[in-house]
């Protein structure tokens, strides 16, 4: 879909949305862009900048195609966190070929809450239930001491509850919300708790194994 002579479409990785985690490679591919693309919160970061802008809401496609009308023109696309977690990235390159894309990298939300828990994670478990249904078992999980679930929504809410209650005692979980934000709250919760808190959009369950528990 790309054209040959075009320029780069620059993805770049905002990380959790807050502005001290922008990185100055961000930052200055954005001066650069010409047509700016990404969630409303995102293309909030940047009022300053003066390139057209396209928001990015549930239907993708129609984003994509709306994407192909500015091909000739400079495109920065913002997509939470980092460019390789689940994110927006995948879709564009895959629409408009790999190649013609150069991708910036951020800081994930999952680097964020490891942090604040003082955890490595080398050998973390990342999950995304965040508008799926993860296609994975409890015993899968079993496997694993640390395990990070990308929630957000009720139903996200439910299968950590699920999950935890057939894990059996071994795990905390912890409801880590709005990092990086002033409304940002780290708490551990129940399974019923889970199942009865209406939890922030952005949202990281972590799944601790009770002997690395902070």
């Amino acid at each position: 879909m790309a054209i040959s002579n075009s320029p780069q479409i620059i993805i770049a990785g905002c990380g959790p949305g807050h502005p001290d985690y922008l990185t100055m490679a961000v930052q200055n591919a954005v001066t650069t862009a010409e047509v700016l693309i990404g969630a409303s919160h995102l293309l909030d970061l940047f009022v300053e900048a003066k390139a057209t802008r396209i928001p990015v809401g549930r239907d993708i496609q129609e984003v994509l195609t709306e994407m192909e009308t500015h091909r000739q023109r400079q495109m920065v696309v913002l997509v939470s966190g980092d460019t390789g977690l689940f994110s927006l990235a995948q879709s564009v390159q895959k629409h408009f070929n790999a190649q013609h894309c150069r991708l910036i990298p951020g800081i994930s939300s999952v680097q964020v809450v490891c942090a604040r828990l003082g955890l490595d994670w080398n050998d973390l478990r990342i999950i995304s239930a965040h508008g799926r249904r993860p296609e994975v078992t409890a015993n899968e999980l079993k496997t694993w001491q640390k395990i990070a679930v990308l929630a957000g929504t009720n139903k996200a809410s439910q299968w950590v509850a699920d999950m935890l209650e057939h894990l059996g005692n071994r795990y905390y979980a912890f409801a880590c919300e709005n990092l990086t934000w002033e409304e940002e709250r780290i708490r551990q919760m129940t399974a019923d708790e889970l199942r009865n808190t209406e939890l922030a959009s952005r949202t990281i369950i972590l799944l601790l194994d009770q002997e690395l528990a902070p």
